[in-house]
Parts: structure tokens; C-alpha cells; sequence
């Protein structure tokens, strides 16, 4: 059955008036907000597994020994855990301080005791046929890189870099648990962490978004990531993140910013499902441009990544927490990226609730998804775009603070430099000014009705070995030429 797929454009913001919500607020008062709002999340908690059952053997649900075996786990773990949080306040206040401590060490040895299944070797080679690994011979200049999510033992870890490489067409390796510094050439890296239980993971994620938290799986996928990008033999380098990965990719980015110059963090490109990540930053290189779309007509021509992409299922818990509360609610908040969104549909497994019904191997079915026309969101697009330049109003005020200059809070101060005529901006219209910062935005968003998935999205075109420049010079869908009839909107 085909599904509606809900389209928010990418965040613009060209005057970089948008920041993250930990850029504004105490990190404690920030930890107590997104405590709340994930508490109000939890109704959603019992659809991450729904759809349940499927025929699939590389499905996170698919009935085998090794999946029973970790749902067991995880079941005994969500025990313990809702356990100790109810028992915690009250042993603190009768138990000494000695006494607690043992106690609590003793828990965590137990926990740690009862995950031991769940970690596996540090690499996991993704199983390819000959096809794959012929098609995988052709992207030796590509890094595929995979940030997994919470709740993934090593069976987890084998399902999903066998999926994206048949899906693909690249060589995967996944590196499982022990993440310290290490260098690994040649082959795209999955990085992840032994999980230790949905609860212990959503308190992680907690920590990560509000206190920038870089424990050892942010720092491996760093330093690697970094290393690709900088290695010259290297032209592109692909950065996936699932749930609690896109936190960790977003971390990343952040980092990678900071670190490399333009030229070369250009080389990477962003894709996250069911991202519980609160921000994704991606400036600018320059803010002396009169609209976002003056270059090459290409709003993401200018900025430090030239591709970000979003993909959400309406009632997964993770990116309703995540993602979409971060776009949809925290309007001032930086969060640069197209978004998918897969409406009224549930499920969190990165393989069969995303991967089989986005990007399925099955071409047939792919029409479902990939081929469903777009409903944009023009007017949750225009919010962000006008809190964005709000609150640049406000940041400007403050700098010409103790100035010569007369100050007043007018939206036509912020401006690009054409619409702010010396004098004359004072006696402009602050709505007529604002329309004409909003024109090229909404002449872009506009390109984007009535065009399907297929055409906005980029990562489609890697499937089965493809690459987007094959796309853009013989303007392809599914192997038929269109010509002029098929215009690339993957900006």
C-alpha cells in the first residue's frame, strides 16, 4: 500500500541566525526538558517493533536463535533497570553512603555480566556475493561509514552492514564495541557500542544531546571519519547514522567542523533513519550572498556539506524525540537537512522498519515509498526561516549595543545587503521586507511540489552500485532516459 510521505525542506537560515538549544540553555535545565519530553514519548515505546513479523532473515525480528537470545537479554535488562530507577530514590535516602556503593558497583558488574552475549569481535565483515563485491570493486574512492543504534548485539550489527552493502553495493566492515583509536584503510566502518538495555541507552542519549557527551564510540568514529576525509586518494566519504547514531553522527559533524577546512570536510555526506540526534549544524562558507539559491541555483551549493538527508517514520518514539520534535516544535533550532517522513507508520529496526520499506531490495516495492509524490511543508519551512531571522534581530541588537549607531528592532536590519538601502530601510515595511528575504526561499521550497521521493532524494541514487553523478549526466530513472523530463532536486 502506497504511503504519504510528509516533506520539510532543509532548514536555509543563509544569515546563520539559528542555533542549537545547548547553545541557549543550561545543560541541567536542557537534561530536565528533554527528560520531560522523552517521558511524554513513551506511549510510543511499544510501536518500535511494530511491524513484528516478517519472513526476512536479515530482519532485527526475524525468529532465529541469536534474535531470541537478544530479546531475552534485553528483556531481563528493561527489568533490572525499571528496577533500580524505582528503588534508587528510596535506597538513598535509607542506605549509608559504603553500603550504596557497593550495591550500585555490584549492579553494574551484573549488568555488564548479562551483555556479554551481546558484544561481539571489534571488526564484522559484511557478507557479499560475487555481483556485490564486483559492483563494491568500482567505489574504492568511497568511505561508507555506520553509526548503529541502541539496543544492537553483534547479530544486529551482522544484519544491518549485510543489508546496506546488498543494498548498496559497497563493502562494509563493522568494528563492534571495543571503539578505541584505531585506523582501518580501504573498507567503508560500521562503529558501534555493546548496548546495555533500551533504558540505559535512552539515558545515554539524554546525556549526549545535553552535556555533548564524547564517550568512546564519538571520539573512534572522529578520529576515523576525520582520517578519511583528509586522506587525498579519497573523493567521498558517507556518514549513516540509526537512532542513537545520529546523535553520534551530529557530534561528529560538529567536530569535523571545527577540525577541516572547507575543501576537504566537502567531501562528506550525511544520511540519518530514525535519528535522535537534537541538532545537525552545517554552516555556510559565506554570508556575503544576496539569496540562498544564487549559486549555481543550488541552495546547498554554498554550505560546508553538500548533502544532508533525513529519513523518519511518524510513530517511531526515537526520531519523535528526536528529529522531528527538533524541527517541528524548537523553531529557533538548528537543524540543517532535508526530512522524510514516512506518515502514520511505525517501527524502529534500521533494516526491516526503514531500510525494506525506503530503500527495499525488491525494486517492485520500492514505488511504495521512493515513488510517492511529496506533501511539502511550506509553512512549517516559512516558521523556521522567520525565527531564524528573529533571532538574528536580536543578536544584532546586541552587537551595535553601545554603538554610534541608532538601534531599533526591525526585522529590515537583517537583511541581505540589496533589500537594506542606507537610509531608506527605516521607512520600509518590516512584513514587505520579510516576504522579499522569504521569496527565493519559497521560490525553492515551490520546485519541490509535485515531485516524488525519487527526485528530492540523493541517497537513493547510490542504490545497486549507482552514484548521483551518473544521475545528473544522463538525467536516469530506473535505467530509462527522461531527458529534460526528470530534473535532479537532490540539492
Amino acid at each position: 500500500m502506497a504511503k504519504k510521505v510528509k516533506f520539510i525542506p532543509s532548514q536555509m537560515d543563509p544569515l546563520a541566525g539559528s542555533s542549537t538549544r545547548a547553545d541557549r540553555e543550561h545543560p541541567i535545565w536542557l537534561f530536565l526538558q528533554d527528560a520531560g519530553i522523552l517521558i511524554s514519548m513513551l506511549r510510543y515505546l511499544p510501536f518500535i517493533v511494530v511491524p513484528f513479523k516478517t519472513t526476512d532473515k536479515h530482519d532485527e525480528l526475524y525468529l532465529s536463535l541469536g534474535s531470541a537470545r537478544d530479546a531475552l537479554i534485553h528483556g531481563m535488562l528493561f527489568l533490572l533497570e525499571a528496577g533500580l530507577l524505582l528503588i534508587v530514590p528510596v535506597a538513598i535516602l535509607v542506605l549509608p553512603g559504603g553500603l550504596l556503593f557497593i550495591l550500585t558497583a555490584l549492579f553494574v558488574l551484573l549488568i555488564r555480566f548479562i551483555c556479554i552475549p551481546l558484544k561481539g569481535s571489534r571488526m564484522t565483515c559484511a557478507n557479499m556475493d560475487r555481483a556485490t563485491q564486483a559492483t563494491a570493486k568500482l567505489h574504492e574512492d568511497e568511505r561508507w561509514v555506520f553509526i548503529n543504534g541502541c539496543m544492537t548485539g553483534r547479530a544486529g550489527l551482522q544484519q544491518n552492514v549485510d543489508r546496506l552493502s546488498a543494498t548498496f553495493g559497497r563493502a562494509v566492515v563493522g568494528l563492534h564495541n571495543q571503539t578505541s583509536v584505531f585506523r582501518l584503510y580501504g573498507s567503508p566502518v560500521v562503529l558501534t557500542g555493546c548496548s546495555y538495555g533500551v533504558i540505559a541507552d535512552l539515558i545515554e542519549c539524554l546525556i549526549q544531546r545535553c552535556f555533548a557527551y564524547n564517550n568512546t564510540d564519538v571520539r573512534a568514529a572522529f578520529d576515523h571519519v576525520k582520517a578519511c576525509l583528509a586522506d587525498p586518494d579519497v573523493s567521498k566519504v558517507i556518514l549513516i547514522g540509526h537512532s542513537q547514531g545520529g546523535i553520534i553522527a551530529s557530534m561528529v559533524v560538529d567536530r569535523l567542523l571545527i577540525d577541516l577546512p572547507y575543501e576537504t570536510i566537502s567531501k562528506l555526506e550525511v544520511y540519518t533513519f530514525g535519528s535522535a540526534a537534537s541538532h545537525f549544524s552545517n554552516p555556510r562558507y559565506s554570508l556575503n550572498r544576496s539569496s540562498p539559491t544564487d549559486l549555481n541555483d543550488t541552495p546547498y551549493a554554498d554550505r560546508c556539506i553538500p548533502h544532508i538527508e533525513h529519513y523518519v517514520n511518524e510513530l517511531d518514539m526515537v526520531p519523535r524525540w528526536g528529529v522531528l520534535y527538533n524541527v517541528t516544535e524548537v523553531l529557533n533550532n538548528r537543524y540543517n537537512g532535508k526530512v522524510f517522513v514516512q506518515m502514520g507508520v511505525t517501527g524502529h529496526m534500521f533494516n526491516q522498519h526503514y531500510l525494506n520499506t525506503m530503500f527495499p531490495l525488491d525494486e517492485a516495492k520500492a514505488s511504495e515509498f521512493l515513488d510517492q509524490i511529496v506533501d511539502v511543508d511550506e509553512a512549517l519551512a516559512n516558521k523556521r526561516e522567520k525565527k531564524a531571522m528573529q533571532q538574528m534581530s536580536d543578536m544584532r541588537l546586541d552587537s551595535e549595543m553601545g554603538s554610534s549607531k541608532s538601534v531599533e528592532p526591525k526585522i529590515g536590519d537583517m537583511l541581505p545587503f540589496e533589500l537594506v538601502v542606507n537610509s531608506e530601510i527605516r521607512s520600509y515595511d518590516p512584513d514587505q521586507l520579510l516576504m522579499k528575504y522569504l521569496e527565493p526561499i519559497a521560490a525553492t521550497n515551490e520546485k519541490a511540489k509535485g515531485r516524488t521521493v525519487r527526485q528530492l532524494s540523493r541517497l537513493w541514487k547510490y542504490v545497486d552500485g549507482g552514484s548521483p553523478a551518473l544521475y545528473q549526466k544522463n538525467k536516469l530513472v530506473n535505467g530509462q532516459d527522461h531527458g529534460k523530463n526528470y530534473e535532479d532536486l537532490s540539492y
